[in-house]
């Protein structure tokens, strides 16, 4: 179906008509919340508490008159998993938001998992409680409206009501705006506040806008929304007053697309222009084409095998230990191939955090049978598994992907060939277990630097008591090193103690880490300017664009 597509001219007019309408509307204010990231060297916005100053915005240079006899510049994208709405406050949504280059953070992770400005040009932390950050001058919302440290505060305030997350990610106590200054105090010393406000949930929206951010957020990206149906396609526009220069395209459409071979197909086909992931015999196939090209770089995400400490097999250490040496991790990425990789700890090799000096899982078939032997587990029926008093040592593994059951299926061999039987359970979807906990052992694709910092992880995975420690596991020890890290606030005192708190987690096999897996983009030859980042909420940007 041939699409509506507009030139900038006509789109400025629509963005200054928008503007007009919502000033003469007015807008309803959102309740006031009660009162309550990898180099070798540290990102220069963490290494201590001192004023961090960023090259000022340039102003964009004066544009030419658009030649209105040229055709409008579309891109068509796509994208592997969508919300169901476009509020950034609404579950993970603002992960959707922040792909699609519709929102922005105060800052943000770049492509070397360094902290680097965005909203915010400068912060300084004035104690260990208390950040105050100078929001950018020059930065508008899509209606035109100046963004100031006023509509930051109401913003967060916002998300903060609509979503725990958004008090526990940051343990914001209190916030406070002046001007440009926006002061925000920490319910207590926390180490990971500034990396943490990198997380899309923090995005800022214009709450006053008068429209309903769930279909049409009034964000400050490079683009903004024009048209959205629910985990299906969102139609943008680039917008004039873009503080960092606008794009050069006019329009944008971004399509969601679940299955890995139907994007591909899509690109083959001409559908779209760009894409995140496909599969892996596809991106073979896509880069030795010369009218495709494949952008790749390390990745941090992770599939984990979630092992339920509840459960009364897997609370055994020996059982736990023998199922991670019963493992063959080089065997599993070779199965899943193109750019998965190797795991073996908490965090990838990529990652400045003591992956070569660590105890790494490691496949070892005989330790994993002595151990189990060990623990008085022995085969007495001759049907290849293990059984302890009667019970026989079998295991429920449920997994939601059907892209990785080639891999799940080699892990219930493997598994078999030591003795412990696995029982393979594909579903729709697993999110019910997150209230439920009601399960053995769960795959999940864990982000594990979602904001560049390596507390998330540790504070929402491992540390007693976390909504995301499914596996309920607990140890004071490592609940102490978490309780530190949230003090130390320079990047080697970060390093050395997470360090300390991966040797505990790999020394205690609290879950398995099954492969990583890279980050890659995937575009026809006349996209340009395209950046695949480490952590994938990182997308479509003002510069990117399409010849021709």
């Amino acid at each position: 179906m041939a699409k509506h597509r507009m030139n900038k001219a006509a789109i400025l007019a629509l963005a200054l008509a928008l503007a007009l309408l919502l000033a003469a509307c007015g807008g309803q204010s959102a309740p006031a919340a009660n009162a309550g990231a990898a180099q070798n060297e540290a990102p220069a916005a963490t290494q201590a508490p001192t004023a961090t100053q960023a090259p000022a915005a340039q102003p964009a240079e004066a544009q030419p008159e658009p030649d209105t006899a040229a055709a409008p510049k579309h891109l068509n994208a796509a994208i592997y998993w969508s919300a169901a709405t476009l509020d950034p406050a609404v579950d993970y949504d603002g992960w959707t938001t922040c792909r699609a280059g519709i929102t922005e953070t105060l800052v943000m992770v770049d492509e070397n998992l360094e902290l680097v400005p965005l909203l915010s040009d400068t912060w300084e932390q004035t104690d260990e409680s208390t950040w105050v950050m100078h929001i950018r001058d020059g930065v508008s919302f899509h209606n035109g409206k100046a963004v100031d440290a006023a509509a930051v505060k109401a913003c967060f305030e916002r998300t903060m009501e609509m979503q725990d997350r958004a008090v526990t990610a940051c343990k914001i106590d209190s916030i406070e705006a002046e001007g440009q200054y926006l002061t925000i105090k920490t319910s207590e010393p926390f180490g990971a506040f500034l990396a943490n406000l990198s997380e899309p949930l923090y995005s800022v929206i214009d709450v006053d806008a008068g429209t309903d951010p769930a279909t049409a957020p009034v964000a400050t990206g490079p683009f903004m929304v024009t048209g959205f149906k629910a985990e299906d396609v969102i139609e943008l526009a680039a917008y004039p007053g873009y503080w960092n220069g606008p794009s050069d395209l006019d329009t944008v459409t971004v399509k969601t697309i679940t299955d890995n071979s139907t994007r591909a197909m899509a690109l083959q086909s001409g559908e779209i222009d760009i894409a995140q992931r496909v599969n892996n015999n596809d991106i073979d196939i896509l880069r030795s084409d010369p009218n495709y090209a494949v952008y790749e770089t390390a990745g941090t995400r992770i599939q984990v095998l979630i092992l339920n400490h509840a459960n009364a097999f897997l609370s055994d250490y020996n059982v736990r230990k023998a199922l991670e040496c019963a493992l063959n991790y080089e065997a599993l990425v070779k199965i899943m191939g193109g750019s998965y990789t190797l795991a073996g700890a908490p965090y990838p090799s990529s990652a400045p955090y003591g992956y070569d000096e660590l105890d790494v899982q490691h496949y070892d078939a005989e330790r994993a049978k002595t151990l189990l032997a060990e623990a008085g587990w022995a085969d007495s029926d001759g049907n290849g598994y293990v059984e302890k008093n009667g019970a026989e040592l079998a295991l429920t593994l449920t997994y939601n992907d059907a892209a990785i059951s080639a891999a799940m299926e080699a892990v219930q061999a493997m598994a078999g060939a030591v003795g412990i039987r696995i029982n393979l359970d594909l579903r729709d979807s697993t999110g019910d277990i997150d209230s439920t906990r009601d399960f053995e052992m769960l795959v999940r694709n864990w982000q594990s630097l979602s904001t560049g910092d390596p507390q998330w992880l540790l504070d929402t995975m491992y540390k007693s008591g976390a909504m995301t420690n499914l596996g309920s596991y607990s140890n004071p020890e490592l609940d102490a090193i978490c309780d530190e890290l949230s003090n130390a606030f320079d990047f080697a005192s970060r390093q050395k103690l997470t360090i300390e708190a991966e040797k505990i987690i790999l020394a205690d096999c609290v879950n398995i880490n099954l492969f990583g897996q890279n980050n890659y983009v995937i575009a026809n030859a006349k996209v340009t300017n395209v950046k695949p980042f480490p952590i994938d909420y990182y997308f479509i940007d003002n510069t990117t664009s399409i010849a021709g």
